[in-house]
């Protein structure tokens, strides 16, 4: 089953900082497959749990390869999506380097969420 694959403004915005601030040239070229496969309906990652989302709602956080630094999925990119099952979309909600960040918070994926206005 497809899914359709939007981007939020946060998610773009991110993107933008790591291909020009950052000089990770190669970021959608590192994630392009982690999109296609969530467009062909597989849900990668593990499942956030404990948000209170809707039954047919899940946030999942994946990890994606960094080519511009040669360190692997372990010390690569965090993508963060939000799941309508029911609409069949995706919100590719924000992309973070594990180097800059450790984790995101909960409370910060809910915000997120809610600013999409699903």
């Amino acid at each position: 089953m497809e899914y359709q694959v939007v981007t939020t403004e946060r998610f773009e915005k991110d993107v933008k900082y790591y291909a020009h601030k950052k000089k990770f040239s190669h970021i959608m070229d590192d994630i392009r497959g982690i999109i296609q496969e969530l467009k062909n309906g597989n849900l990668l990652g593990n499942e956030v749990n404990d948000l209170g989302l809707r039954e047919n709602e899940s946030a999942f956080k994946v990890r994606a390869v960094n080519t511009d630094t040669k360190a692997g999925q372990l010390n690569g990119y965090r993508l963060i999506y939000y799941v309508v099952k029911n609409d069949h979309e995706i919100y590719l909600l924000t992309i973070y380097y594990k180097k800059d960040q450790e984790n995101i918070d909960k409370k910060q994926i809910l915000k997120l969420i809610e600013s999409i206005n699903v």
